[in-house]
Order: structure tokens, then sequence, then C-alpha cells
């Protein structure tokens, strides 16, 4: 009797080199030809014994090494390092106010010098508008007795008082013109209040960072590809190496996952690490994304018009959407920070490499539904990939904005400096 199509199909053989098993059907082609086959039985044995090695070798690494004690000095340094961390944090903000106060000090100091001066002015010229008026009788006098003298002056000592008179009456015409024309210069203070606002406004295009508005966000169980596999706490995605031959089996070695969470207004951030994988796709997808179904997980992020993302294959970055895509300089990327922003009225993405601070890219995008986190991963047939999502707040964190601009305005007498934070900007080149 001849085989029937499902024995043709029956696995009765593993391939060694593949590391897969083998259908009747498998050993009928040339593609294993040259490859090592042995029964499942023997495979089982040899994997097996394989892993009973690899367990004795990884428990006497463990013994070996002290992993408890290394762990207790792991920690120490982490604590020494965090506390370095903080307080230079901590003193280059008490830098930043101490420069912010004292140029605030000297503003006002030269505002006041100016109000004083301006006001001494005005008061000079009070004073000399009272001297003058008072001598306009004088002069009127002065005029009449010329007119008499007219046969019996002496003509060089009448020119002379003439001259003299002259002057005077210049000098008065000038203090009264100059009293209906603009009585004080106000040049010094336009100057110093457009030099104050360009403080503000350089300002603003550094603060706030992104991490400001910081979320945890986690994998949707629901709405991940079923060849990745999702950690119990939902902050991990990890995708084993596949067979040539499993490869073989998919439109795309790409294998996507949305997060838990979508936003639609409002600024959000959030920080991912990459370093487990050479090939790698972060993004966002909007919710018309999501809804296309189970087949859409297996595609990368990127390549539609409603997804924007940076691609990573083998540590080429890329940044993609739609049909568009551009080269991005910095290769060397572990973690990433994704900060999205609804508030100018037009969607905005921006890209950070965490490590050094800068702006990897940046997407205008024109949001029209909710847009949730997404991210893809390659398979390959030598290596496991993986990311993970960082936490970076506490649970139900709440800033204490509030309590911030009380503790300036104890600092600086009144006012606060919140106005520097009205805007968001990259280092932002996002935030961050």
């Amino acid at each position: 009797m001849a085989p029937t199509m499902r024995q043709l199909n029956s696995p009765v053989m593993y391939c060694v080199n593949c590391q897969d098993t083998l259908s009747t059907q498998c050993l009928m082609i040339d593609t294993h030809r040259k490859h090592r086959w042995v029964t499942l039985k023997d495979a089982e044995a040899e994997q097996l014994e394989n892993i009973k090695g690899r367990f004795e070798k990884l428990v006497s690494k463990a013994r070996n090494g002290d992993i408890e004690l290394q762990g207790s000095a792991a920690k120490q340094k982490l604590e020494d390092v965090y506390k370095k961390a903080r307080e230079s944090i901590l003193g280059h903000y008490e830098k930043l106010w101490e420069m912010l106060e004292n140029n605030q000090k000297h503003a006002r100091f030269l505002v006041e010098a100016e109000r004083e001066t301006q006001l001494l002015n005005l008061n000079q010229l009070e004073e000399d508008a009272e001297n003058y008026l008072s001598k306009t009788d004088e002069m009127m006098k002065n005029i009449q007795a010329l007119k008499k003298q007219k046969k019996t002056r002496n003509t060089i000592d009448q020119l002379a008082k003439l001259k003299a008179l002259e002057i005077n009456m210049e000098t008065t015409e000038v203090l009264f013109s100059s009293m209906k024309e603009k009585l004080f210069d106000d040049a010094r203070l336009r100057a110093l209040e457009s030099s104050v606002k360009n403080i503000v406004l350089k300002s603003k295009e550094l603060l706030p960072r992104p991490w400001e508005f910081s979320e945890n966000i986690t994998f949707n169980k629901n709405r991940t590809a079923e060849e990745l596999e999702v950690s119990e706490d939902a902050s991990q995605i990890l995708l084993r190496c596949f067979s040539a031959q499993q490869l073989k089996k998919y439109k795309s070695p790409w294998f996507s996952a949305v997060a838990d969470q979508s936003f639609s207004t409002g600024q959000h951030y959030w920080e991912v690490e990459v370093k487990g994988s050479q090939s790698w796709a972060v993004g966002v997808v909007e919710q018309s994304w999501k809804e296309k179904g189970v087949k859409q997980l297996n595609h990368c992020l990127g390549t539609d018009r409603v997804s924007w993302a940076l691609q990573s294959l083998e540590g080429e970055l890329t940044a993609l959407h739609k049909d568009e895509s551009s080269q991005v300089k910095d290769c060397s990327v572990h973690r990433l920070g994704v900060y999205i922003d609804f508030s100018k009225g037009k969607g905005q993405m921006k890209i950070y490499n965490v490590s050094t601070g800068l702006m990897l890219h940046s997407f205008s995008a024109p949001f029209k539904k909710p847009v949730c986190p997404a991210f893809s991963l390659r398979a390959t047939t030598s290596s496991t990939a993986q990311l993970k999502l960082c936490r970076i707040t506490q649970d139900n964190q709440q800033y204490p904005q509030q309590e911030a601009q009380m503790s300036v305005c104890s600092r600086t007498g009144g006012g606060s400096h919140s106005g520097a934070y009205a805007e968001s900007g990259e280092p932002s080149e996002q935030s961050r």
C-alpha cells in the first residue's frame, strides 16, 4: 500500500544541521542530502545530553563565581553610581538656579538704575524750565531797553548784548521744543526686555525635556505575533532563532507587537532597550494598523501609511514611513527614547539615543486616530532577538510641579521659572 500524504509529512528523522524534524517527503528532496541525520530518539537523547552538560557547566560557573557575593558588590556599586549621578544632576540645577537668580538680580538693578537716571534728567529739565521762565521777564526788559537806546547806543556794545540775548533765546527755544517731544529715552529698557525675552525663548528650545512626560508602557499580549514570547510582566518580547526551513513559511521575517497604551492628546515619552537585537523597529502605529488583525503582526513597522518607525537592520539605522526612508547616522544604540506630541495641533514623534541624549530622527505626522507604541523584531537563523520596555516612572507617580514652583518662589523672593517649561524642545536634537 502506498503511503498517505499524512504519513509522508509525518516527522521520521531529525536534521542536526537545520535543527529541525524531517518528514519522508523532506528526505526525497536534495535540500538535506549532505546534512547529518539521526533518528528522532537519538536526537532527543543528544539534546538531553547537551542540555545536561550545559546545565552542569552553568552550575559549576555559578558556584565558582560566587554569584551572591558578586551581586552584593554590584548592588553597592549601583548605589554609589546613582548617588554620584543624583548629586551631579542636582548640582547642575543649583548652578542653573544661581545663574538665573543672578541674572534676574542684575536685570532688576539695571531697570532701577535706568529709572533713576531718567528721573534725574526729568528733574533737571523741570529745574531748567523754571530758571529760563524766570528769565523771560528780564529778557523782555532788555529788548525794550535796546529799542530805546537806538540813538545813544555804542554799536559794538549793542551787538554784543544782542548776541547774548539771541543765545539765551535759542537755548530757551530748544528747551521748550524738547518738552514737546519725548521727555525720556526708553531704548535701554526695550533692549533689556528683548534680551530677557531671548533668554526665555532659548530656554523654551531646551525645556521641557521629553522625560517630563514619561510613561510606563507594557506589551499587549493579544496584539503580539504568536512567534514572539512575552514576559510575565509584559515588559519584554523575545524571538528565538528560526531554521531556514521555518523562515520559508512566512511572508516576512518580521514579527510585531503593540503596546497596551494608546494616546491621542498631550505629550508622552517612553524608553526601550534594543541592545538584545541587531534588527528591530521601534515607533508608533495608528489605531487602524492594529485593527487589521493577526496578519498585520507579520509585518514590519514603517512600511505603510499608518506607522512610523526607526529601524535597525543589522545595525544600520533607517527612519521609515510609507515608501519613504532616510538613513540615520548614529549606529551605536543600546536604548531608545520615543517622544510624541499632540499639543501643537499637528502630531510629532522624536526618537532619541538615550545614551548620548541626541535626537536620531523627527517625524511630523498628521495623526488622525489614537496611536499606540509598537515594535518589530526580525527573525534570523543565528541568534535570539529581544526588546525590553524600560521602567522609567514609579507606579502612580505624580510629578511635584506645584511643590517645585513653591520652592523656586522661596528662593527668588516671588515668581517662578515655570514659564520656561511652556513648550517642548529637544536636547530638543525632545523630548528628551
